[in-house]
């Protein structure tokens, strides 16, 4: 059986082909060149999902069960999404919640790994799973196609027009992004940053609040106030009081995980050239981060933290590094979302802005020994993202637009416990808001704050994806409604698969039924999820 890959594709991709060896490296093949002027192309489909999230992906997996002509639509160069780019140490606390399609993955990541009962693989094996479960359906996928505007006719989405011209018509849309891209262009109504922190009433059981982070040397040389005044993803205001702070003007966090290795055949990290004006900034950063103690810090062999960062083996020699004390997870400027065209700079920035930053507590100039020696010998996994120079083609957006649907699930919600009559999966993750607000004022680093953990067992209704105000045919298996202070624990990708399966089941039945999403007969599709062995009842 042949092996293929879908990463050099540019224009075109349709997955016809079963691919039976999970194991078995995937050849790129070079794209055609797209055309300068393209000639209008349109095409018709039962459902278009866009998002090549591993939520998009269980859509296109479960519609396609449903007997859908689906295709997937991607914006970036792979299928994935996150654990395709180096979110690897899977937050699968509790597999026994797991059913249906996203189970068949986890098994087959079980299986790649050789490892009874390990959900960690590497990115491209990540990458692979998904690859060989959609080519297995023959699900039509695009990649690297980005939407340019929504066509609507009455109450419902007609079809999507990408930047090259080509339309995507269907009787029903999913919108799989991180980003929640489908939403403006529809007139679907959402939240963005922290704006409605406190219309749920669970401010009162999450306690945010606004404090010092770091506090720095009172007296400073030129060089270190122009270093710290030149830090990225962060406010520099002139006038400031900390005590009139809107937490409500807050945006959602983004980082990048990369995978990490001390194989001698990994790349060495680098230290950019345009972030060496920032080592005066750090210098005093990492000062004033250890001098408060690293109580949590350790250098084991599966797992090393520092204070700044947690490694957690994945793979081999692989692993995966994630920010420990949020300095390297950045709210996201608002023109990634109303400029999409600004994103890779954006990306850019961020994620050679982390690595220069981890070569830095590398090297002799960190003034800490802990970090020093945690990191000592890792480089960038070789064979990851090869032509990105070893760096995720994704950010890791941890929240980005939230829907306003028929239900909005809350923190409360997700501390003591729901139970909607139209769950269709499960959920468990402790809550884990990031921050959203990052100022430096004189010599004092601040930021937002909430309380961290105390969730249980918690469902997922089906109406989080349903649009209160917007079109009748469009799901949103991301960007679900919930607050800003619950989504910290929907934002996992388990949670995210579980619903993109039921959104692909309930376009199936919306189709069948001839009504709205939002009238679906949700006993059938729970029916339906339950058959394939989805748990929706704890």
């Amino acid at each position: 059986m042949l092996g293929f890959s879908f990463r050099k594709f540019r224009v075109h991709l349709i997955v016809a082909t079963l691919i039976a060896a999970l194991a078995s490296f995937l050849v790129p093949t070079d794209a055609k060149e797209i055309a300068k002027d393209p000639k209008p192309v349109s095409y018709k489909y039962d459902l278009v999902i866009y998002g090549g999230t591993p939520s998009g992906v269980m859509a296109a997996l479960a519609a396609k069960r449903m007997g859908l002509r689906v295709v997937l639509i991607s914006p970036t160069e792979t299928v994935g999404g996150a654990m395709s780019n180096g979110v690897n140490a899977t937050d699968l606390i509790k597999p026994g919640i797991i059913g249906g399609i996203p189970k068949e993955y986890f098994d087959l990541v079980k299986k790649a790994s050789g490892k009874k009962g390990s959900y960690r693989v590497s990115a491209s094996t990540a990458e692979r799973v998904f690859q060989v479960m959609l080519a297995n359906e023959k699900v039509e996928v695009r990649l690297t196609t980005k939407i340019l505007e929504a066509t609507i006719a009455g109450s419902k989405i007609t079809c999507l027009k990408t930047t090259t011209a080509e339309s995507f018509c269907a009787n029903e849309f999913i919108d799989s992004s991180y980003t929640g891209d489908l939403m403006p262009l529809t007139k679907t109504a959402f939240n963005l940053g922290r704006k409605d922190l406190f219309k749920y009433k669970d401010y009162q059981e999450m306690k945010p609040e606004f404090r010092a982070r770091f506090t720095l040397p009172e007296e400073m040389t030129p060089v270190e106030k122009t270093s710290l005044g030149l830090l990225p993803f962060m406010q520099h205001p002139e006038n400031f009081d900390p005590n009139q702070v809107d937490l409500t003007s807050g945006m959602p966090t983004m980082t990048f995980r990369f995978c990490m290795t001390k194989d001698k055949t990994g790349r060495k990290l680098q230290l950019y050239p345009e972030d060496k004006k920032y080592i005066p900034a750090w210098k005093m950063i990492v000062k004033a981060a250890y001098a408060e103690g690293c109580a949590n810090c350790h250098n084991s062999a599966a797992h090393k933290v520092t204070r700044f960062f947690t490694l957690a083996v994945v793979a081999g020699r692989k692993w995966d590094a994630n920010s420990t004390n949020s300095f390297t997870n950045f709210p996201i400027p608002l023109s990634y979302f109303e400029s999409p065209n600004t994103r890779n700079a954006t990306n850019k920035l961020a994620s050679h802005y982390i690595e220069s930053f981890m070569a830095f507590l590398q090297s002799d100039e960190s003034p800490t020994e802990t970090d020093r020696l945690t990191l000592s010998g890792f480089g960038m996994c070789s064979d990851e993202w090869t032509d990105n120079n070893n760096i995720p083609y994704e950010p890791y957006i941890r929240e980005g637009r939230r829907l306003l649907g028929q239900q909005t699930v809350t923190a409360n919600d997700l501390i003591k416990g729901n139970n909607p009559p139209d769950s269709i999966g499960l959920g468990f993750y402790p809550t884990d808001n990031k921050l959203t607000l990052s100022i430096q004022y004189k010599n004092v680093l601040y930021r937002d704050y909430t309380r961290f953990g105390s969730s249980t067992v918690f469902h997922l209704p089906y109406s989080i994806m349903v649009p209160r105000t917007g079109p009748d045919n469009l799901l949103v298996s991301v960007g679900v409604s919930a607050s800003p202070l619950g989504y910290s624990a929907l934002r996992m990708e388990p949670h995210y698969m579980q619903l993109g399966q039921a959104a692909g089941v309930a376009a199936a039945q919306a189709i069948k039924e001839n009504v709205d999403v939002g009238h679906v007969n949700i006993k059938e599709v729970q029916d339906k999820l339950v058959s394939w062995e989805q748990r929706i009842e704890f």
